[in-house]
């Protein structure tokens, strides 16, 4: 019964080891920047470099006219920090400083990110988005906007935590009201949205293309 008892608290103690092992390495992470110098358009001395296009006219452009219009990584980082001024509120607002809202582009997905310096030190939060899009019985597609986790500094965390961060997209889309209108109605007129590394074409198709896509 003894040597049971021991074994127990063994694996009890084992087990406290662990969580605080991991409850360590999350703490962290969450704290540690993730590495930014792959983003395409950021200055890292936080200047800003003046977009070669207007991309709010050349989204309006696309959704209008229903023209193919491909934006690059760099041109949309450029406008974030040409157009964004953003600035901290609440508690830590003298302590807390805004950096820039940047995008990476991905094959599949685009990572939203957010970049702060708070108490002298670089923080990050990233939401990884991707857009499903299906072709339905009647060749109409639908599309669906899925928010697939992201990272607090460099912890990868769930899309759970979408909660704690969704006020700074929400500021977000409100300042970008005109570029974020002109995609709805790119995604209302079905156009085909393609994620690829650095970049990202909007393609807008007819009822009758048959583009290969998935039916349901």
């Amino acid at each position: 019964m003894a040597d049971r008892s021991k074994s127990f608290q063994s694996a009890v103690l084992l087990f406290a080891l662990i969580l605080l092992i991991f409850l360590f390495t999350a703490i962290t992470l969450s704290f540690l920047p993730q590495d930014l110098s792959d983003v395409d358009g950021r200055n890292a001395d936080g200047s800003s470099t003046p977009p070669t296009r207007n991309l709010e006219r050349v989204l309006e452009n696309a959704a209008s006219q229903g023209i193919k219009v491909t934006l690059t990584e760099e041109e949309i980082n450029q406008w974030l920090s040409n157009q964004i001024q953003g600035t901290q509120d609440g508690l830590l607002k003298n302590r807390v400083q805004y950096r820039g809202a940047w995008v990476r582009l991905k094959e599949g997905s685009v990572d939203l990110i957010f970049e702060r310096e708070a108490f002298n030190r670089t923080h990050t939060i990233a939401m990884n988005v991707q857009i499903e899009q299906l072709i339905e019985g009647n060749n109409q597609m639908s599309s669906n906007i899925n928010w697939a986790g992201g990272r607090l500094g460099q912890m990868p965390v769930m899309q759970g935590y979408l909660a704690l961060v969704m006020s700074s997209y929400e500021e977000l889309a409100e300042v970008m009201k005109p570029e974020v209108k002109s995609l709805r109605t790119l995604l209302e007129g079905k156009a085909l949205v393609k994620f690829e590394e650095g970049k990202v074409t909007f393609e807008p198709r007819s009822s009758s293309e048959d583009l290969g896509m998935p039916v349901f």
